[in-house]
């Protein structure tokens, strides 16, 4: 994750796609065997145009107007159904698109927060912060949950999260903003505190959002991905909704 923001732009395309691609593809499998079944390859190639499109539009600096083709595709996604053999094609079509919602969108603002955010061109500043944020938030929330979790915050959708392990991932997180700032020099101070925050915030939202998803579809893992850890989503699902708030954030400084 880190060489893929600092090695090179065509890296970053790389890497991201292919989390784009699993994230979809784990996100799509959660309605594989319910009557909801999404139509997944439409699903994911809608999903790498849009991630493509906007690496185009920062990377070669091309007109936004090349966003015009987003539109047209979907009419495409939408009338798609109309050729198939199912009765029922509204609510495969809406869960089709909310993969694109919930995982392609996010994953192609990264391209806002790579490019351009506080400087011209590829720059790694704001994407490491984000990730040393959410890993420490992560680290910090298991220990202090495991040690001295007592008092559940969603049992009903998460049943091992406690509001000591939530104030545990603020302390380490802070920790974190505080000794990560030398490599950071271009974020405004003041603001790094209130990214952190954020972060933390709508990176636990997405935590629990995904065990949501995954307790409506009756697993445990989103996959396999990772053997011990589960799928590609139980290790983004933080990030997908912590992105989203850090690049309104960077843009509405």
């Amino acid at each position: 994750m880190i060489g893929s923001v600092t090695i090179h732009p065509l890296v970053f395309l790389a890497v991201f796609v292919l989390i784009l691609i699993k994230g979809l593809m784990e996100f799509y499998g959660f309605f594989r065997d319910t009557e909801h079944k999404p139509m997944a390859i439409p699903g994911i190639a809608f999903g790498i145009i849009l991630f493509v499109l906007f690496f185009l539009v920062n990377y070669l600096n091309l007109s936004g107007k090349i966003f015009l083709l987003l539109p047209v595709m979907a009419l495409i996604l939408f009338s798609m159904p109309m050729f198939g053999k199912k009765a029922d094609t509204l609510l495969p079509l809406g869960v089709t698109f909310l993969g694109i919602l919930y995982v392609a969108i996010p994953v192609s603002l990264m391209n806002g927060l790579v490019f351009h955010p506080y400087k011209e061109g590829f720059d790694y500043q704001v994407a490491l912060f984000l990730f040393a944020i959410i890993w420490l938030n992560d680290t910090g929330a298991y220990i202090t949950g495991v040690l001295i979790g007592r008092h559940k915050m969603f049992p009903r959708i998460s049943p091992k999260k406690t509001w000591e392990g939530l104030a545990g991932g603020l302390a380490f997180s802070l920790l974190a903003s505080w000794l990560i700032r030398p490599l950071v020099p271009d974020i405004p101070a003041n603001w790094a505190w209130l990214l952190t925050l954020a972060i933390i915030l709508a990176g636990t939202l997405g935590d629990l959002v995904e065990s949501a998803f995954k307790r409506a579809a009756g697993l445990k893992d989103s996959g396999k991905f990772m053997p011990g850890h589960g799928g590609l989503l139980d290790r983004f699902d933080s990030f997908l909704f912590a992105v989203v708030a850090v690049y309104v954030l960077i843009y509405i400084q």
